[in-house]
């Protein structure tokens, strides 16, 4: 991205009270990884892992920040300095590079002391053999002999949960001493045959048994459905793992993006253009609120979501993205804190005036409305990857790769999804600028 494009980009976000709940609450995250990163030194002091809770049946005591698919070694070898010791990646997370990161670091420190969890998305013509070497081949990555948990990613239908090439290749792998616990991870559906729920997905988990470890979405704006699951993974003593606990993101760079294809000369669709006066709207009334309610320091929203999910006694870790030594020492200084009475109050005003700028994580209540089956749930994932985490190569080759009709598609749609949302969420507008960030249109 261009520097004077990104400087005025900033500039319009830090205008707006959207802006200020979205690219400021998430600041830390929105790095770009780069040479001279991966060359800086740890501070000489960083705050220690203060709490450690046990990962349900496992035994294991894991601490309550974990790290979440790694990419920074340097970064990673901090967060293992500080105490940290789950550690949460996947094949597909750079395409196995977040693996390799993770054995480059662990080569030289004691295997026994962490817990490694990695993942592998499965689909209905996988077989046991191709299983079992894409699962060797998660070992080579990582450098070692065995992982802790592998985790089946993200599954799209209860018919792959329990799939018995996955089941059998598990059983094998836990008799070859190559894998300790079988572990199923959900953030919501993709347009499918059957368009499932998370929630649906993490309980027939739960219910099925096999399962000893669990990675879902859970926040303080979502909060019933992900404290449903919570229910069922301990009366099954599963460990819980959470992702996406800051249910608040990048939002409506409309107007810049609107004022940016003018320049350009490309064809507007009237329709974009009659979405801005109902958005500034919204943005107005978000500023109003914010302002009323002191909720003008987004520090304080971000630390408090963490702190909100580890006062959950069945929350065990929660997965962190770090890629820079500030987001380490960030994300530390949460470990083993309470929410204070002030902070709980300032995310209840925020869910009460705010909650309908968040597009929720694992919802997908609108997909089926949608009369070009477009993944509404997926391509809002791929922004936050974008927006919110700095990945944006990786969420515009996941966009690209998307088998199923991109959000290009939104441009002439009356905006069913909006219809459907029953949070009020301006998603129609979100996914059109989401196609435009995702392609660079």
């Amino acid at each position: 991205m261009n520097m004077d494009h990104e400087m005025k980009r900033r500039n319009f976000l830090k205008k707006s009270a959207l802006g200020l709940l979205g690219a400021g609450l998430l600041s830390s995250n929105t790095k770009t990884l780069s040479a001279q990163e991966e060359k800086k030194e740890a501070p000489a002091e960083l705050p220690k892992i203060k709490s450690y809770r046990t990962l349900g049946r496992t035994g294991f005591k894991v601490s309550d920040i974990g790290s979440g698919g790694p990419r920074v070694e340097g970064v990673l070898s901090a967060l293992l300095d500080a105490g940290v010791n789950y550690i949460d990646t996947a094949e597909s997370y750079g395409r196995g590079q977040s693996e390799t990161a993770t054995g480059n670091v662990m080569k030289s420190r004691d295997r026994k002391s962490v817990f490694i969890t990695s993942k592998l998305s499965i689909k209905p013509d996988d077989t046991k053999d191709s299983i079992l070497e894409r699962s060797r081949k998660c070992l080579e990555r990582l450098q070692t002999e065995y992982l802790d948990c592998m985790m089946m990613h993200n599954p799209s239908k209860l018919e792959i949960l329990k799939s018995e090439a996955f089941h059998e290749a598990m059983k094998q792998l836990k008799t070859e001493g190559k894998i300790r616990f079988i572990g199923f991870s959900n953030h919501g559906s993709q347009w499918d045959d059957k368009v499932e729920p998370m929630e649906n997905m993490c309980l027939a988990a739960a219910a099925d048994g096999r399962f000893d470890v669990m990675l879902f979405v859970y926040n303080f704006v979502q909060k019933e459905t992900g404290e449903r699951i919570l229910k069922a993974c301990q009366e099954k003593n599963i460990g819980v793992t959470l992702m996406k606990t800051n249910p608040v993101g990048g939002y409506l760079e409309m107007k810049e993006n609107l004022e940016k294809l003018q320049k350009e000369g490309k064809t507007v669709p009237a329709y974009f253009n009659d979405l801005l006066p109902r958005l500034k709207a919204i943005a107005d009334s978000a500023e109003t609120f914010v302002k009323a309610n002191n909720l003008t320091n987004p520090a304080e929203i971000r630390k408090g979501a963490i702190k909100f999910v580890l006062g959950n006694p069945n929350v065990h870790t929660v997965c962190c993205s770090c890629d820079s030594f500030e987001d380490v020492e960030t994300y530390l200084k949460l470990s083993g804190m309470t929410l204070t009475a002030g902070e709980a109050k300032k995310l209840s005003l925020f869910k009460e005036g705010c909650s309908h700028l968040y597009c929720r994580h694992a919802c997908g209540i609108c997909e089926s409305g949608c009369p070009s089956r477009v993944p509404v749930n997926t391509i809002m994932r791929y922004n936050h990857y974008f927006e919110a985490q700095g990945r944006e190569k990786y969420a515009m080759l996941k966009y690209a790769e998307l088998t199923t009709p991109h959000a290009d598609k939104c441009w002439n749609c009356p905006g069913t999804c909006e219809s459907a949302c029953p949070y009020h969420v301006p998603i129609h507008a979100l996914m059109m600028m989401a196609h435009q960030r995702l392609t660079l249109a």
